[in-house]
């Protein structure tokens, strides 16, 4: 069985990084906007797929 969760995670990574270096100046700033947009791709998409298991 895959893990779909691993993925997210793998690419929820190198996404929330690369936005983080192209939208911020500094250190503390990048790194700040890392883990928000991390955490906002895995919850985001843990509560959508928990939705469209509820709809289906």
């Amino acid at each position: 069985m895959k893990s779909y969760l691993l993925v997210l995670l793998l690419f929820s990574i190198p996404a929330s990084l690369d936005l983080a270096i192209i939208r911020k100046e500094t250190k503390k700033e990048r790194l700040v906007y890392a883990l928000k947009s991390f955490l906002w791709m895995v919850v985001g998409s843990i509560l959508f797929g928990w939705i469209m298991y509820i709809i289906r």
